[in-house]
């Protein structure tokens, strides 16, 4: 009885010996394993960072990048701005010439209003200054044609036919003299003298004072008869209708 109970414990002894054994072997194993699975994240772990370096070499060069688009954007600002700023002087020179000129104009056209203004007055008010000095002469001769008829004179030659047929003579070559040079001086301005004698009457020349019955004249009724007062045109223009007398 007391062998069996030995055996027994033999048996269990080795059974226990072989277990411990064989957990031994297994721990050995899984051991070995996750010795093995080191090494392979140990290969791996430089791969990943050379991946990381050159992801953060990526990320470096981009942020360079990144940095140098940046300082290049703000260098085409101020080159932008430094172009508005310039820009905007040409513009406020412009305007500055612009209302300089504009005022210089403003200051010329009132002294051109000014000027024609002062010249028209003087146009109508020296308007007859040329036909004026034409009628000088006319004057100068009218009083020579007076200061050759005295009083003293008329006596002298009251009783005396010779003097004067002689004083008359001269008086009417004065007078004659005077008029034709105050025709002169009228035909100068464009003052032209006009009878309309035996011409048709024109109510636009002519004003008709009184009838004349045509009787034994053969003239044609509507015609000038007489002319009590000539008549003048001035470029052509009537400045004064003759007074007529018409036939009836």
């Amino acid at each position: 009885m007391h062998d069996a109970p030995s055996s027994s414990r033999l048996f269990i002894s080795s059974f226990a010996s072989r277990g411990s054994n064989t957990s031994r072997c297994v721990s050995t194993t899984s051991l070995v394993r996750n010795t093995q699975k080191e090494g392979e994240r140990e290969q791996q772990q430089p791969k990943g960072d050379d991946d990381g370096g050159s992801n953060s070499q990526e990320k470096k060069a981009a942020t360079a990048e990144g940095d140098g688009a940046t300082g290049g954007g703000g260098e085409q600002e101020e080159e932008q701005n430094e172009q508005e700023q310039n820009e905007m002087a040409e513009k406020d020179a412009l305007i500055v010439e612009l209302n300089e000129r504009h005022l210089r104009t403003l200051a010329d056209m009132e002294n051109l209003r000014t000027r024609t203004q002062r010249q028209n007055e003087d146009a109508k008010k020296f308007a007859v200054q040329g036909f004026a000095k034409d009628l000088l002469d006319v004057a100068d001769n009218m009083d020579r044609a007076c200061a050759t008829v005295t009083e003293e004179i008329i006596a002298e030659a009251k009783n005396d036919a010779g003097k004067l047929e002689t004083l008359l003579r001269s008086f009417k070559e004065g007078v004659e003299l005077t008029q034709r040079q105050l025709s002169s001086g009228f035909k100068k301005n464009g003052l032209v003298k006009f009878d309309p004698v035996d011409e048709p009457f024109d109510a636009n020349e002519h004003m008709a004072l009184f009838n004349v019955p045509v009787g034994e004249t053969k003239k044609e009724p509507g015609s000038v008869a007489v002319v009590t007062k000539a008549g003048y045109r001035l470029h052509d223009r009537v400045v004064r209708a003759a007074e007529v007398g018409v036939y009836q």
